[in-house]
């Protein structure tokens, strides 16, 4: 089983990420880099906000400094690339999802050395986070382009093909969802009573922060469920391969395995609500 995920979940992160490409126009990306408005506000919540509520979770339930560290970690971890697709489904703005992915990914080996540093453990090699940052990012960003290409320069061949590649990229969302639960569950069960509070507490109140910054930013509502789903949504692959690897201490990736589940129900949420609320708006050009 454990042969299966491994092999099943990039396949279908990169059928996931096609079939955002098909869609997704490079001015898209542009115009939110050029009017960094919501961008700026999303970083913000989710390079500095997501730490200092994973430091006051920890201290409020009283965890100890090993699983403090690796809640930190989780929260200090750069976006998840499903979030570009989460993003979409809760009828959200893909420019400004890929480029907080982008941000984060790119920064991830200077911030997060210095949120695990703030938090007591030693920094692992910025080498080291910057090969799997860009690994990882990688597998989402070439199949994007692909897909950007095509819509580009086929259009006759792009909109057929991505209306038939939707269904199944739904369908692979969803199981991917189910095939996290089912990778992590063994490793979850030991953990939950010591730190499953406090990974729940930080899961829900992410995104609520992150409402409650694009409110007062004063976001339209297609950007505001977009830096949600960014804060919902880790890169916990990061988190598990920087606790293991780089610093031999496995101990810490273990809030990282019971996040992985608990973020994906979360995102279900915030789709949820987002089809609830109505068709799509249009997305207005960014404003700075």
């Amino acid at each position: 089983m454990a042969g299966f995920l491994a092999a099943f979940l990039p396949v279908a992160m990169m059928v996931l990420m096609f079939s955002l490409g098909l869609r997704l126009r490079l001015g898209e990306i542009v115009g939110e880099l050029r009017a960094p408005k919501a961008l700026g506000l999303g970083l913000m919540v989710q390079m500095l906000g997501l730490p200092v509520l994973a430091f006051g979770v920890a201290r409020a339930i009283g965890l100890d400094p090993m699983l403090t560290a690796g809640l930190m970690l989780v929260a200090a971890s750069p976006g998840g690339v499903t979030s570009n697709y989460a993003a979409h489904l809760a009828r959200g703005s893909i420019g400004l999802s890929v480029a907080m992915t982008l941000v984060t990914s790119l920064l991830a080996p200077v911030t997060l050395p210095l949120v695990l540093v703030a938090s007591g453990v030693s920094a692992p090699e910025p080498a080291g986070l910057l090969k799997i940052s860009l690994g990882m990012s990688a597998v989402a960003v070439a199949p994007m382009a692909l897909g950007m290409v095509l819509a580009r320069y086929l259009p006759r061949l792009a909109t057929p093909l991505a209306r038939g590649v939707d269904p199944l990229a739904k369908l692979l969302f969803l199981a991917m969802v189910i095939a996290t639960f089912v990778q992590n569950w063994g490793a979850m069960q030991g953990a939950v009573s010591d730190v499953g509070g406090a990974v729940l507490v930080l899961a829900l109140l992410g995104p609520a922060l992150a409402f409650a910054v694009a409110r007062l930013g004063r976001l339209d509502g297609t950007r505001l469920r977009t830096v949600m789903t960014e804060a919902a949504l880790q890169n916990v692959a990061i988190t598990i391969f920087v606790a293991s690897q780089l610093l031999g201490q496995p101990e810490l990736a273990i809030p990282g395995l019971i996040y992985a589940v608990l973020m994906n129900f979360v995102a279900l949420l915030i789709i949820g609500s987002a089809a609830l609320g109505g068709t799509r708006e249009a997305v207005p050009a960014p404003r700075s």
